[in-house]
């Protein structure tokens, strides 16, 4: 299981956010962004609430849980963020996919 640091260092690295970019968005330094992501610096229950925010997954994600939840709620919360056609045609998809497999 990955640790915080692993964690937010992924989920940056996932959405394609330099150091630099989430620094200014949480409001520190990107050398102290580098020492989060190393282990060597601690972080804040604000920070960790800003993470999450920035990275759009929950607090119980980076503290406790595995990646393939932070993967779902990525996706939920995308799909929470298409028109009702898109959504739809996502449905089909799955259900596609799910015929071809057997499920």
């Amino acid at each position: 299981m990955k640790n915080l640091a692993e964690k937010l260092k992924d989920a940056r690295l996932r959405l394609g956010f330099s150091q630099a970019y989430v620094a200014k968005c949480i409001g520190i330094g990107r050398s102290a962004v580098t020492q989060i992501e190393l282990g060597n610096r601690k972080i804040s229950a604000e920070e960790i609430q800003k993470f999450c925010q920035l990275y759009h997954v929950s607090a119980d994600y980076l503290l406790n849980q595995d990646s393939m939840e932070a993967k779902q709620i990525v996706f939920a919360r995308g799909f929470e963020e298409l028109n009702e056609n898109d959504q739809q045609e996502i449905l089909n998809l799955i259900a596609f996919k799910k015929s071809m497999v057997g499920f």
